[in-house]
């Protein structure tokens, strides 16, 4: 199984990979590229601690799902002010990465991805990893994070991480 990692291949190549995963036409291509992307800015928004930069990532409602909770946030607004990332930062992450992703399906509005990411300290030793599956949509005229499943849990009450 081809699986795409976060330093995403060249031009051509990262093409060759979609189609060994059955992703062979190059509209879908442009589009998991861009999903891929928005995926990139996603985790160095959170890697950042930028709540408003990261709440730009979404699309809203947003949904998440962890830990037998639904989570919505209606509007960027409200998914900065309920992501004190500086606050997470005091359990002790310093910083998460993404370990695989992966597309599983693709429209020309909508994208799956299957993912590992895995949280460090300081000292850059794994905290935890989780696997999850990301909902990505194609609306007002932009690729964004509409909603989001994970094995992660709830860090902090109200949070999304």
């Amino acid at each position: 199984m081809s699986t795409i990692t976060p330093l995403a291949p060249a031009r051509g190549a990262f093409e060759l990979l979609l189609a060994a995963r059955g992703f062979a036409d190059p509209a879908l291509q442009s589009a998991i590229r861009a999903g891929y992307e928005v995926l990139q800015e996603f985790i160095a928004a959170f890697n950042a601690r930028d709540a408003r930069r990261w709440a730009q990532v979404l699309h809203y409602p947003h949904v998440r799902l962890t830990a037998g909770t639904v989570q919505v946030w209606p509007d960027a607004a409200a998914y900065a002010a309920s992501n004190d990332l500086e606050a997470f930062a005091a359990t002790g992450w310093a910083y998460s990465a993404w370990d695989r992703i992966e597309p599983v399906q693709a429209s020309a509005d909508k994208l799956h991805f299957a993912l590992r990411f895995t949280r460090y300290d300081a000292r850059q030793a794994p905290i935890s990893s989780h696997e999850a599956l990301y909902v990505l949509t194609f609306a007002d005229g932009r690729w964004g994070v509409q909603s989001r499943s994970s094995y992660a849990g709830i860090a902090i009450a109200g949070a999304a991480f």
